[in-house]
Order: C-alpha cells, then sequence, then structure tokens
C-alpha cells in the first residue's frame, strides 16, 4: 500500500477511536510537511494511539571486559526549558490527561536535574504536537479541485445517514431512489453507477456504504481505500455506531472523509 493511502487510513481510524476532535482545535501553521510524513511523525511520538506499541530493541549482552556505558551529558536547563514549557502549554489540550501529566513530569524532572539528551527529547515531542496541530487544521481546511465531489454514508438498506461536499445531484429524488435500491439489491461489495453528472463509486460493508461521486473514474487505489475504510468501520461497530447515530458527528465524519479521498484521488 502507498504511504499515502496508508495515511488516509490512519487518519480514519484516529477518527474513529475519538481523536479528531482534539486535535482539530489547533490554530498552527502548517511547516510544510507531507501527509503520510505528518502521519508517520505522529505515530512514532504518540505510541498509545497505535494498535500494538513497538518493541523495544534487544540489547546485546555485555562481555565481561566490556567498558561501562558512558553516562550521559547533563547540561543546564536554563531558558531553554522555560521556552519548551511555554511552547508545551499551547498544545497541551490536545493531550489525554495522563499524556500531558506524564510530559509535566518530565519538565519537572529535567528541572532538577538538567540533560541534554532529556531536553531534546522534550523538544522532538513538542515539535510533534505542533506538526500534529498543523496536519489537522490542513485537514480541516478547504480542499482544491478534486476528482472526488461528494460522498453520501448510507445504512445497508439505503437510508443515507449524512451528506459531504458537492451532493445535490445525489440528493435528487430519482437519483436518491436509484442509488438506495441499488446498495439495498446488490449487498457487500464495490459497485459503479454511471449517472449524468459523473460516476457514483459505491462501496458496502455488513453495517454501512460510502458512495462517493468522481468526476471520472477513481484509480485502484481508491477503491481499495474505500473497502479498506467500510472493512475498518464493520471491525469498530460499537464506535461507529456513536458515531453515526448523532447526524452533527455523522455530518463532520462525511466531510472529514470526503478529504481524504480527495487528496488521495488528486
Amino acid at each position: 500500500m502507498s504511504p499515502r493511502k496508508d495515511a488516509a487510513l490512519r487518519v480514519l481510524e484516529w477518527d474513529l477511536k475519538g481523536h479528531g476532535g482534539q486535535v482539530l482545535q489547533a490554530m498552527i501553521e502548517h511547516p510544510g510537511m507531507s501527509l503520510s510524513d505528518a502521519v508517520d511523525l505522529i505515530e512514532r511520538e504518540n505510541p498509545a494511539w497505535q494498535e500494538t506499541p513497538p518493541e523495544a530493541p534487544a540489547r546485546r549482552g555485555l562481555e565481561v571486559d566490556d567498558p561501562p556505558e558512558p553516562a550521559r551529558r547533563r547540561g543546564r536547563a536554563g531558558p531553554e526549558l522555560a521556552s519548551l514549557h511555554q511552547e508545551f502549554m499551547t498544545f497541551r489540550h490536545l493531550l489525554k490527561p495522563h499524556e500531558a501529566k506524564a510530559v509535566e513530569e518530565a519538565f519537572r524532572e529535567l528541572d532538577a536535574r538538567p540533560d541534554s539528551d532529556g531536553i531534546t527529547a522534550l523538544r522532538q515531542r513538542i515539535r510533534t504536537l505542533a506538526l500534529q496541530a498543523a496536519f489537522w487544521r490542513e485537514l480541516a481546511g478547504p480542499a482544491k479541485t478534486s476528482n472526488a465531489l461528494g460522498v453520501v454514508l448510507l445504512r445497508p438498506d439505503g437510508r443515507p445517514i449524512a451528506h459531504g461536499g458537492a451532493t445535490e445531484a445525489l440528493r435528487d429524488a430519482t437519483v436518491s431512489h436509484a442509488m438506495a435500491g441499488e446498495v439495498e439489491r446488490r449487498g457487500a461489495g464495490v459497485y459503479v453507477m454511471q449517472l449524468p453528472v459523473g460516476r457514483l463509486v459505491v462501496a458496502r460493508g455488513r453495517t454501512i456504504a460510502l458512495a462517493i461521486l468522481f468526476r471520472h473514474a477513481p484509480g485502484k487505489e481508491v477503491v481499495d481505500v474505500l473497502e479498506r475504510t467500510v472493512a475498518a468501520i464493520d471491525e469498530n461497530v460499537k464506535a461507529a455506531e456513536k458515531t453515526f447515530s448523532d447526524p452533527v458527528l455523522a455530518a463532520r465524519y462525511a466531510d472529514a472523509f470526503l478529504k481524504l479521498v480527495q487528496r488521495i484521488a488528486g
């Protein structure tokens, strides 16, 4: 799977797990990282967001005559630590309470026993928070003209849940009825409906169907993302139902999902 496509799926998983609302509050300018690079960095610096934490590398056994490991260099925290703490307070709201508490504890320890490696690690953590905030702000911003025009989230029986983007053509009674009938009749899978305004690609799972209107046929990577997205929703039924049963949250999810598809489809 391409890095861009995998990054989009990771963002959808974070949104389903409740992390999306936290970072959408950020108001920092994006420093220029790509979508996949930003997601990679966020995952490395936020292991609690991952399914399984990375294993620590195995250490070689020390021989009897091996020299002892050198002690870490210690340095003065001074103004740099104070500056880092002030910057941390800007992004503190992005962290869960226990995560923020751990960072505060690290600040206190470095203030009592300054350590250059520890300060470097804190600086990297805070930079990651800034990138994370900027990434979500960019994701929430207006997207460029794209092949993907609009999305409709549907129940398996064809009832609409939420709309995102330019879906005026899909709200037409005739089109809406045909789309609902197709979803209910054909069941799980991916299929295409040719409309006068474009091509409608429908990906249906057990609990939801995603119908995206494209200007022209999307690439295989887009179809793969749609299939994996409905599979992920089917595997997280409780969290998904909580989102889709709330009209406001469902509409936000539809908008966010459309923007991700637009970035993949180009």
